[in-house]
């Protein structure tokens, strides 16, 4: 799927850049010109015109209230046909406000030749990208990059600033890519391109969600469900073969425990799929090593789930990311994950799998574990709140006196203040280096060094105790699922879609209060009590959570040597050598403990500060031409 155009600008990008977007799902692909530009759709995204009202539209994803959107739109409801129809009628009803009213994951563009401006629009659940830039004159944009480089004007230079960013986890700024004058169109917010020039709006605005006051814990539990339900029968409402990632924790297994019942009532089947460890891997405190057991429970209560295991170690993490990193414009996020990422996703295909459902934004949503209800008491300054505030978090084991004083010194003492004390109490928060591999120098040149020092990997900094901004920070960090998605679109023709970051479930679970995630001083209490009946009650009594690639040490282990080679042959690359501190990494495979080390320091050095130093060089290294 994907779209792409051009304004005020005379050039043969749009047939290479359908060329370059193609991902061979369908050989169909649309070109439409008109008097400022043109605009292109390929696969199974959408192009209309309304030639009366000079309106032009290209339109990538999915329309998920087509039934309610029609009843808004009246009259114009009869000719719509396709979700370029729909944008296009959305648009002429409420003008640019059109995105408030379709719900879907979705990229779209609307050319307004009567007002000589064009509207770029994605929805908040970040699986749909759209790119841009005004490079040599005029407008270029495409749901990849790739289809803005197709155009030999554009130039693909990387961007100093971005990659420290992201070697140092912090919040990218919103229209920031790592390309120089290539820009995205961040999640839930529009771009107007207008006189030459071009604004970034923002339409979804999460932070005016009014609170929502219902009469009991039961009723908050049923109106999650109740949505979360809807999210899912959307996302399942076509004849696509179905397959779900099952994991052993709350949100994959939410999700697929709900498409299973779904299905079956249409006699439709569920391919569900577990990565586990092929190793022998113990648990580790307040997390189990293995999911199989635990997916396995929620796959046994549904007749018409095939549950097919996947080895976390299915190929060698090199070969990995030599397949997923072709269909990747941006950097892969996790090595080790993609190991089995890519099993499934390969398997799945070979399975008929044409939609794969996710539950990736869940601990944001569905399964918010109210961690942060003490510090939310405390802000209020409410002594009924801060009392039963305290309740809770010494039920259930959750907290000591001495874990509920250090809380209240974190809620309100300075940063420096609190991290001084943690120290103190031999406890200290991690440092930027502990998980980043970049420069020193690099990180000071370009002054990124300073808020990622505050940040620390740490978006509760960042929050300072507001809940809501804490969830929305993650979510807004979370917009690399888009790339992620796009490649599995490109290398295994699999559509990737997750109901956890449905719009209107983020908006619900953002409008509830913090007490019902954690009543009783039981974490994620709202999913439990919403999933009651639908899930098995093992997992909904299991307070632990599951261990990702559980046994990545042992690839690790035997990737050792070729890993040695990658570090040296990014010193090939004069950026990599001044964005990574390479010499650190090659002390840091030097020193590896063995696959036998079970110490949180191996997780931050290498699962975090190698992996994601490896990913960053390779991309580099690939953007700027080098060979294997």
């Amino acid at each position: 799927m994907g779209i792409c155009g051009r304004i005020d600008r005379d050039t043969p990008h749009i047939q290479r850049a359908l060329r370059a977007l193609q991902t061979g799902r369908s050989s169909t692909s649309i070109i439409r010109d008109f008097a400022a530009g043109a605009l292109a759709a390929c696969d199974d995204a959408s192009l209309a015109e309304d030639p009366e009202r000079d309106l032009w539209c290209v339109f990538d994803g999915r329309i998920d209230n087509r039934e309610s959107l029609r009843g808004a739109l009246g009259g114009d409801a009869d000719r719509l046909l396709g979700t370029a129809r729909h944008a296009i009628a959305a648009y002429v009803r409420w003008g640019d406000d059109f995105c408030d009213h379709i719900i879907g994951d979705y990229a779209c563009a609307i050319w307004d030749g009567r007002r000589r401006r064009l509207v770029m629009a994605t929805d908040p659940g970040a699986l749909r990208t759209l790119f841009f830039t005004d490079q040599g004159g005029g407008l270029l944009f495409a749901s990849e990059q790739r289809g803005l480089w197709a155009d030999a004007d554009v130039v693909r230079e990387l961007d100093r600033e971005a990659m420290a960013t992201w070697l140092a986890m912090l919040p990218r700024e919103p229209l920031r890519t790592f390309f120089r004058n290539i820009y995205r169109v961040p999640p839930g917010q529009r771009v107007i391109w207008e006189g030459g020039k071009f604004r970034l709006e923002r339409w979804w605005k999460p932070e005016d969600i009014p609170p929502l006051t219902l009469r009991d814990d039961a009723d908050y539990a049923s109106a999650v469900r109740e949505c979360f339900e809807e999210a899912v029968r959307c996302r399942i409402a076509g004849r696509e073969q179905i397959g779900t990632h099952l994991s052993g924790g709350l949100d994959s297994a939410s999700v697929t425990a709900v498409a299973a019942q779904q299905l079956a009532s249409q006699g439709r089947s569920l391919l569900a799929f577990t990565a586990a460890p092929r190793h022998a891997t113990a648990d580790v405190a307040n997390r189990f090593a293995d999911e199989w057991p635990h997916a396995s429970l929620v796959a046994a209560h549904h007749a018409n789930i095939e549950h097919i295991r996947i080895d976390n170690d299915d190929r060698p993490i090199l070969d990995a990311l030599d397949v997923r990193e072709p269909g990747n414009d941006w950097p892969v996020l996790n090595a080790s994950n993609t190991v089995w990422l890519n099993a499934i996703e390969r398997v799945a295909r070979d399975r008929g799998v044409e939609v794969l459902l996710t539950g990736a934004m869940g601990n944001m949503t569905l399964s918010y574990d109210g961690s942060l209800v003490f510090d939310n008491a405390l802000r209020s300054g409410n002594p009924v709140r801060i009392a039963r505030a305290i309740r809770d978090r010494r039920r259930g084991g959750q907290r000591g006196w001495l874990g509920i004083a250090g809380e209240i010194a974190g809620a309100v003492l300075p940063l420096r203040a609190r991290r001084g004390l943690r120290r103190a109490f031999g406890r200290p928060e991690l440092d930027l280096y502990d998980y980043s591999a970049a420069r020193p120098d690099f990180l000071r040149d370009t002054g990124v060094e300073h808020r990622a020092e505050m940040l620390a990997g740490n978006l509760t900094n960042f929050a300072r105790g507001d809940s809501r901004a804490l969830r929305l920070a993650v979510l807004d960090r979370s917009d690399h699922r888009g790339h992620q998605a796009m490649s599995t679109r490109r290398l295994f023709g699999i559509d990737t879609r997750d109901p956890t970051s449905d719009r209107r479930l983020i908006e619900l679970t953002l409008s509830i209060p913090d007490e019902p995630y954690v009543r009783g001083g039981v974490p994620r209490a709202l999913v439990r009590g919403a999933m009651r009946g639908i899930l098995p009650q093992a997992l909904l009594d299991e307070r632990r959570s599951g261990l990702q690639a559980a046994d990545w040490r042992v690839g690790f282990d035997t990737a050792l040597p070729a890993l040695r080679k990658e570090v040296a042959r990014l010193r090939n690359s004069d950026f990599a050598r001044e964005c990574l501190d390479l010499d650190r990494m090659e002390q840091m495979l030097d020193r590896w403990p063995g696959p036998n080390d079970r110490t949180s320091a191996a997780v931050n050095e290498y699962l975090c500060a190698f992996s994601r130093g490896l990913t960053a060089g390779r991309f580099i290294r690939r953007m700027e031409g080098g060979n294997g």
